[in-house]
């Protein structure tokens, strides 16, 4: 299956997109997503990032935990699986 990594602390301005451009030099990310505030249509400061394999995703959370990104610090992190 596909294996998720959650980032935290992200800007306002954070979109998936950004995600993609910061994640995709360490490998085939299938899918980025920022959560968005419905109202404020602002980030709501974390998303998800999808990998298909595990030896990168790993790569990208020893990386890019604790990495500068728009004056804030990023925190990567596998994502908990959700419960059933």
């Amino acid at each position: 299956g596909e294996l998720t990594v959650r980032v935290t602390n992200l800007s306002e301005d954070t979109r998936g997109q950004d995600l993609m451009e910061l994640f995709c030099p360490f490998s085939a990310v299938t899918c980025c997503h920022v959560a968005i505030d419905q109202k404020t249509s602002m980030s709501r400061g974390f998303g998800f990032v999808n990998f298909v394999s595990r030896e990168d995703a790993q790569r990208a959370i020893n990386t890019l935990n604790g990495y500068g990104y728009d004056n804030l610090i990023l925190r990567v992190e596998w994502a908990t699986p959700k419960p059933n």
